[in-house]
């Protein structure tokens, strides 16, 4: 189900990795023999593992919240990457609302690697308010991209930019 999300494909092989839970945090790392102090880079409180990073983060657990406030929903998140995944796969495909609504795990976990490793590799930290809004312009370019099915709309689209 991966595969079929209408994401781009880098992001599809992220969202892949991130289900292996092989992307290079700093706890895969130390298991490949580099030797890091090992601390979230957006909140600074935990070790970098793949769930805690993607998942329980307070940075993180902003982005979920923000998403299921806008469709009004009660949700325990699991405690891993593999089970996100299990709960947006198993909804079937209901529709254009449906198919966007699975793109949501992807686009949080995108902005996450993207900010993580602009703190880690070049020095610069949005801001939690600038970290949501990238991630909501992020959902709503992929989400245009799905429901993009005439000439017209894709001018209109590109026009506004």
């Amino acid at each position: 189900m991966i595969w079929k999300t209408k994401i781009p494909y880098n992001v599809n092989c992220f969202t892949w990795l991130l289900d292996k839970e092989a992307v290079l945090t700093h706890e895969n790392l130390n298991k490949r023999g580099f030797h890091l102090c090992s601390r979230c880079c957006l909140c600074e409180e935990q070790g970098e593992t793949v769930n805690y990073l993607f998942l329980h983060c307070k940075w993180t657990n902003q982005l979920w919240q923000m998403f299921t406030n806008m469709r009004e929903i009660k949700w325990v998140k699991p405690g891993r990457i593999k089970e996100v995944l299990k709960c947006r796969n198993r909804d079937g495909n209901a529709g254009r609302k449906e198919e966007r609504w699975k793109i949501v795990p992807s686009c949080i976990w995108w902005t996450l690697w993207i900010e993580r490793n602009q703190r880690c590799f070049e020095g610069k930290q949005s801001n939690i308010q600038r970290f949501k809004l990238n991630c909501l312009a992020l959902y709503n370019f992929w989400c245009k991209q799905v429901v993009l099915d005439s000439s017209v709309v894709i001018n209109t689209t590109i026009n506004s930019l």
